[in-house]
């Protein structure tokens, strides 16, 4: 079995790597992105401006290594979240579950991306790179197989099953943003989102256990 034990070396080298990666986040939400340099990340971080770049090439890669963390973290808890045992609603409500606790987890990550990105908020994939639509395309096609399956079982109406994940996604969206903007003004939870979306699609005279 292959040793995957990192070494000490490899250890403080992702340690030092968190460390500049909370400072920059912290000074990006207070200043805006365009207004913090690397050397300024540098101080507040406490490393020299010359390891800094050992880290990171430019800004623009360290901001795009916060936006990936973030990404990374909401596709392995969404994907987690999708194959948990239990029936394609119980599927759906571990979902977005999980999205909200990693959204609330990474609140200040994502508050910079809408500002950075301006109009995202309209469209989740707008501004994203490469890699991170992949993850989001995965997230999107697990989530659309457990709607088929659902269909096939005459548990939900007949829509396509891909556009059901894309109008899930876009409502829990919908109030993650809204969130952001108003805070606590409006409260709420994963069972307002699933149960105002499985109003929707649940067949009529379905029985089920909410």
């Amino acid at each position: 079995m292959k040793n995957t034990r990192l070494s000490r070396k490899e250890r403080e080298y992702l340690r030092h790597r968190q460390e500049i990666l909370k400072v920059a986040l912290k000074l990006f939400s207070e200043k805006g992105f365009h207004n913090v340099s690397m050397h300024e990340i540098a101080t507040s971080s406490e490393f020299a401006v010359g390891t800094l770049y050992k880290f990171f090439s430019n800004k623009e890669a360290l901001y795009r290594a916060l936006m990936i963390d973030v990404s990374k973290a909401f596709h392995s808890s969404l994907m987690v979240a999708l194959t948990t045992s239990g029936n394609e609603p119980e599927k759906i409500r571990a979902c977005v579950e999980a999205k909200i606790k990693v959204f609330m987890e990474n609140s200040d990550s994502v508050r910079l991306y809408l500002a950075e990105t301006r109009a995202a908020s309209f469209n989740i994939k707008a501004g994203l790179d490469t890699d991170i639509k992949v993850r989001y395309e995965e997230f999107l096609e697990k989530l659309a197989r457990v709607f088929e399956s659902g269909i096939k079982k005459r548990l939900f109406k007949s829509f396509d099953p891909y556009l059901l994940a894309v109008a899930l996604d876009g409502i829990a969206n919908a109030f993650l943003f809204q969130h952001i903007e108003y805070s606590n003004a409006h409260t709420f939870d994963a069972d307002l989102i699933v149960n105002i979306f499985f109003q929707q699609i649940y067949k009529e005279g379905e029985t089920r256990d909410e």
